[in-house]
C-alpha cells in the first residue's frame, strides 16, 4: 500500500517570506486626507464669504 505524498515545491523562497506580505498599494495617509479635506473646506468658506461680500446691503 503506497501513500501519496504531495511535495510542495517552493520555487522562489524569497517571495514566500511573510515580511513581504506587508506591502501593498501606495495610498495617501489618513492625515493627508484630513488635511486636504480641511483645505477644501476653508477654500469653499473663502469663496462663499467673498461672494457674500459683493452683495452686501451696507
Amino acid at each position: 500500500m503506497k501513500k501519496n505524498k504531495a511535495k510542495i515545491v517552493v520555487r522562489n523562497y524569497v517571495a514566500r517570506n511573510p515580511l513581504l506580505r506587508k506591502g501593498g498599494a501606495h495610498i495617501r495617509a489618513k492625515s493627508g486626507e484630513r488635511f486636504s479635506d480641511k483645505q477644501q473646506t476653508r477654500k469653499a468658506a473663502r469663496e462663499w464669504q467673498s461672494s457674500r461680500a459683493r452683495f452686501s446691503l451696507a
